[in-house]
């Protein structure tokens, strides 16, 4: 009895001074992790690099100068000059062949679109994953609160055994069953208590701030999902679906970018000479071209390599497709399904859990029921009422997961 005692006490202290805080909503729980959200600043902050690197990838490739001494004599060198000694400056300027510069800029972008989408996606997900873990957390705290229930009155159950073998109206074995249930109440507490700390460790994966917070007692009230039909048409738009369709797209730009690659580069080169002793100055142009002759173990082999790179991309974005059309087909059968247990727990199973416990409680009264009986009819009832919570909960859960589906292209 001193740890339901101590147990008491302990809970007593965290609600009151859980009471001071501000109560932490499933709507308000998604608000703090959208707004303050790491991963997110990381892809947005891909996103802005990736679209500077995309001006820079269209430019030309920068100038050389060149500065040159050219045919000095091996005798008498430094001093010594002939017709052909000259001292000259030069300007390089390599020009990509075909659409390079074009085509680097449209796979960069396509990098960018990527992490934009990937972006999308995790918002996605953070919003999913948020709802999922505050549910747990209240299913938890919500079926530990009646466990306390349950273990307070076990403990005036164990007080009325003993007052019943003082008067000679009872046993000692209904001393030691009304013991016997308290403990195993406590331990079930401890069991719940450990499923809230896990789902608030969770739940501080995304709002570390307000993980702590307290729950409210009830859930919120979620409208319908869409029909069934409805969300399996909306998963093209769907931000994983258009992340795969992203990387198809810079897949595909990377096989337009090795194509081009037999096409040559070309480099303009031009240069001004000094010669000494009244000779006349020169200039130089040179042309220079790239010559891809062994474009079949190179640049053929490179288009092969992205092609298939590109095919798998596709190959991906399909499979994926149809992960998501039945993990849509799974959750929607859940959310149904939860919906008719709920309906059957709280319109049969409940009320039944309760007329047994005042007929066995009445029984207990006029002496034809144990006291046993009575500690077993209000657990059953009590687990009853924890099943039809874990009903709302997984109901709940199912819906948060459909939101995931239907909130299609939404950033």
């Amino acid at each position: 009895m001193r740890f339901i005692k101590l147990f008491a006490a302990t809970l007593a202290g965290v609600t009151s001074a859980s009471l001071g805080a501000q109560t932490l909503t499933l709507d308000e729980a998604r608000r703090l992790a959208r707004d303050n959200q790491p991963a997110i600043s990381a892809l947005e902050l891909t996103v802005r690099a990736a679209q500077e690197s995309a001006v820079a990838d269209g430019a030309l490739p920068d100038p050389r100068v060149k500065f040159s001494a050219l045919n000095f004599p091996t005798q008498g060198f430094p001093g010594a000059r002939e017709d052909m000694t000259q001292t000259g400056i030069s300007w390089e300027q390599s020009f990509p062949g075909g659409d390079k510069r074009r085509l680097r800029t449209e796979r960069t972008q396509a990098e960018a679109a990527q992490a934009r989408a990937e972006s999308h996606s995790l918002m996605q997900a953070i919003e999913r994953d948020v709802g999922l873990a505050w549910t747990d957390a209240w299913l938890a705290i919500g079926a530990e609160r009646l466990v306390v229930g349950l273990a307070s009155e076990y403990q005036r159950g164990v007080e009325l055994a003993r007052i019943g073998v003082a008067s000679g109206k009872g046993s000692s074995a209904d001393i030691l069953a009304a013991r016997q249930m308290a403990n195993q109440t406590l331990d079930r507490r401890l069991e719940l208590a450990s499923q809230a700390a896990r789902a608030r460790a969770a739940l501080a994966r995304w709002i570390p701030d307000g993980a702590s917070r307290p729950l409210p007692e009830s859930l919120p009230e979620l409208p319908p999902p869409p029909p069934f039909g409805a969300l399996l048409d909306g998963l093209e738009a769907h931000p994983q679906h258009e992340m795969n369709l992203a990387a198809q797209t810079l897949a595909d730009a990377e096989v337009a970018l090795a194509r081009e690659a037999s096409k040559p580069d070309r480099t303009v080169e031009v240069g001004y000479f000094a010669r000494t002793g009244g000779r006349s100055d020169m200039v130089m142009f040179q042309l220079a071209l790239e010559l891809p002759v062994f474009g079949a173990r190179k640049q053929d082999r490179s288009v092969d390599a992205k092609l298939k790179l590109a095919d798998r991309a596709r190959d991906q974005r399909s499979d994926h497709l149809r992960q998501l059309r039945a993990d849509v087909q799974a959750t929607y059968a859940d959310w149904t399904l939860a919906g008719e247990r709920l309906r059957n727990i709280s319109g049969a199973i409940v009320p039944d859990a309760r007329s047994r416990l005042d007929a066995v409680a009445a029984q207990h009264g006029a002496a034809t029921a144990p006291l046993a009986a009575v500690f077993e009819a209000r657990r059953a009832l009590i687990d009853a009422r924890i099943q039809e919570l874990g009903q709302h909960a997984a109901q709940l859960r199912a819906r948060i997961a459909l939101q995931y589906f239907e909130r299609g292209g939404q950033p």
